[in-house]
């Protein structure tokens, strides 16, 4: 197969398996609207950020949401990159500003996003409760939220928690690296959550290699 053939019909699997996960959440949520979905992942490197960004782009193109995707990964920062966009929001910003002042443009209509801030590490209040309070703005807002978090562990003091704010999503999607991410390490980070009030939505298998006659 030419390479570029084999590129597209890898393009199109992967749009279509997007699709599909989106369908089953949606399933998983029933009519719930609006939604909160937190994205994390057992540990770093997952592709956690990349999948926040398509589903989010996937659930905006579909016509059915009014999407916001927010990145509180803020030790970290990810998102902004998926969509061409710079971390222009200070801490203070975060703090004091009115989500409605705070999105950014994604280029589509249906689909904002907040970028975390650029100076984090000069944070010296709490970041749990000001996340609280966007993601309690944005769902009055939007139809869809997801949320792109920290992994569980490592745990690091400088990171947004992902297990507490896993219990203020209305759902949970874990990614998993197949066949690098231990599975006790994925259980544990699965059990943590759930012990903190989370309801885990599933696990999505990141790089998986069918084989031919699969």
């Amino acid at each position: 197969m030419p390479y570029f053939e084999k590129r597209q019909r890898q393009t199109l699997e992967q749009i279509a398996e997007v699709k599909r996960i989106l369908g089953a959440t949606e399933h998983a949520m029933g009519s719930k609207i609006p939604t909160s979905l937190l994205v994390t992942s057992a540990s770093p490197g997952e592709g956690k950020s990349l999948f926040a960004a398509v589903l989010a782009t996937a659930a905006a193109n579909s016509g059915k949401f009014r999407v916001a995707a927010i990145d509180l990964n803020w030790h970290r920062p990810a998102l902004h990159q998926f969509f061409d966009l710079e971390l222009n929001h200070s801490s203070t910003e975060l703090l004091a500003g009115d989500l409605s002042t705070l999105m950014c443009s994604s280029g589509q209509d249906a689909l904002d996003i907040l970028t975390a801030p650029a100076d984090y590490s000069d944070l010296n209040t709490p970041a749990f409760p000001v996340a609280k309070r966007l993601v309690e703005q944005a769902a009055a807002a939007y139809d869809l939220v997801i949320i792109d978090s920290a992994a569980v562990f490592p745990t690091n003091r400088m990171m947004m928690d992902p297990v507490m704010l896993s219990g203020i999503a209305d759902g949970v999607v874990m990614l998993v690296l197949t066949a690098v991410t231990p599975k006790q390490q994925v259980r544990k980070a699965q059990k943590i959550m759930e012990t903190a009030g989370a309801t885990i939505l599933g696990v999505i298998a990141n790089q998986l290699r069918m084989s031919a006659d699969s």
